[in-house]
């Protein structure tokens, strides 16, 4: 079906065997236009025809007594008779047109390229802070002036350069060299020294900024100085800077899982919307709310349900679903033997997370299993970094 049969609409007819003759000879005699002819083992024709020359035929076959019947409708003109008692519906469509004729007047993306230092969700977020983004209003963008605003709002960024291309923000940064740690930092950062973490044996120390206040196979317990952030000189007195550096050293750690053999289980019953949010942009329009309250017992939750654009960008409009779960608590036991499994797994967990940051070099476990629960405790030594930086404040003397 073509567009401008779309618009006009069309009308399905039958006529019998008796009236098919005639019902032809009307339609070659006035030049009326059918398509989709169909003849039916019971003798009867069936055609479509647009919408203005099914009505004269329908007007000459009435004025010579032959019957004619319309079986279906087509085209712009029944979809909306159909949708007549729809009025959401209609509004609905209406507001996408419109919602998809005036997005082309709002940034949909932002594309940074340049950035070595800071991300690409850190300078979007910087963009943000001069009220510029995904969902801005082109039209209103005065580009030399927020290159501008951006340049004096966050001395990371040297230079910048935003081009509009259609609905995408491009977006080109230079970022600016950091002058090296010399005396007090330059950034407006505070001086520090290493601190211990934790209580340990040196190993190694790799040293990148101030004096080592320790030695290799020294103990030191938690919180002791390992490196200070004061330089001193007896030509040029005393310097400041942000001590960094590695200290390497053996540690031992003590880790407890307790599993109980009674328990209380949540366990989730219905959900129940509460309200559905079509996030347009950065415009907010709730379409959907549920002004009842939930009696029971439930958790509040809130999913987005988004679409990707060309390249799997997440295009600037999405859906909001905020629902209700509702839930009841539930006695449950368990055995030993899936207490211990449970057990195990979390330690499993937190041994990993451990092993991420130091060399784990031995390990002890003891295991306890009572009437109530089951309880392991492992013992860890290895060799891990356990300097941290810890701030001060540098006081003049009167």
């Amino acid at each position: 079906m073509n567009l401008s049969l779309f618009l006009l609409g069309g009308r399905r007819m039958r006529a019998d065997a008796a009236s098919r003759m005639d019902v032809m000879n009307l339609c070659l005699q006035n030049g009326y236009t059918y398509s989709d002819f169909c003849w039916h083992d019971d003798g009867s024709i069936r055609f479509s025809m647009p919408l203005l020359d099914a009505r004269r035929l329908r007007r000459d076959c009435r004025a010579r007594g032959i019957a004619l019947e319309t079986v279906g409708a087509y085209g712009l003109p029944a979809l909306a008779w159909r949708m007549r008692r729809r009025a959401g519906l209609v509004a609905g469509g209406i507001l996408a047109v419109l919602l998809i004729a005036l997005s082309s007047r709002f940034v949909w993306d932002v594309e940074v390229v340049g950035n070595e230092h800071l991300s690409e969700k850190e300078v979007c977020a910087i963009l943000q802070k001069c009220d510029f983004g995904v969902g801005s209003y082109i039209p209103s963008v005065r580009v030399r002036a927020l290159e501008n605003r951006v340049l004096l709002s966050d001395g990371r960024i040297a230079w910048l350069s935003v081009y509009l291309d259609g609905t995408v923000a491009r977006v080109q940064v230079i970022e600016r060299e950091m002058p090296p740690d010399e005396g007090v930092p330059s950034n407006g950062a505070k001086p520090a020294n290493l601190i211990a973490a934790c209580d340990g044996q040196i190993e190694m120390i790799c040293l990148y900024r101030g004096e080592a206040a320790v030695t290799v196979g020294q103990a030191v317990k938690k919180g002791e100085l390992l490196v200070s952030g004061i330089y001193s000189s007896e030509h040029a007195g005393f310097r400041y800077t942000r001590a960094a550096g590695e200290i390497l050293a053996r540690t031992e750690h003590t880790y407890t899982v307790e599993i109980p053999l009674s328990y209380r289980e949540k366990v989730y019953g219905e959900e129940k919307t509460q309200a559905i949010t079509l996030n347009f942009f950065n415009f907010p329009l709730k379409i959907f709310e549920n002004s009842r309250k939930v009696d029971a017992e439930c958790d509040i939750i809130e999913k987005n349900i988004g679409l990707n654009g060309t390249g799997q960008r997440e295009l600037p409009f999405f859906f909001t679903r905020t629902y209700a779960r509702t839930y009841t608590w539930q006695a449950r036991t368990r055995t030993a033997e899936d207490a211990l499994e449970l057990a195990y797994g979390e330690l499993a967990l937190t041994l990993g997370e451990l092993s991420a940051r130091a060399e784990l070099l031995d390990r002890s476990d003891s295991v306890e299993i009572t009437d109530t629960s089951v309880k392991i405790t492992c013992t860890v030594v290895c060799i891990e970094n356990i300097a941290v930086q810890s701030e001060f404040e540098i006081r003049e003397a009167d």
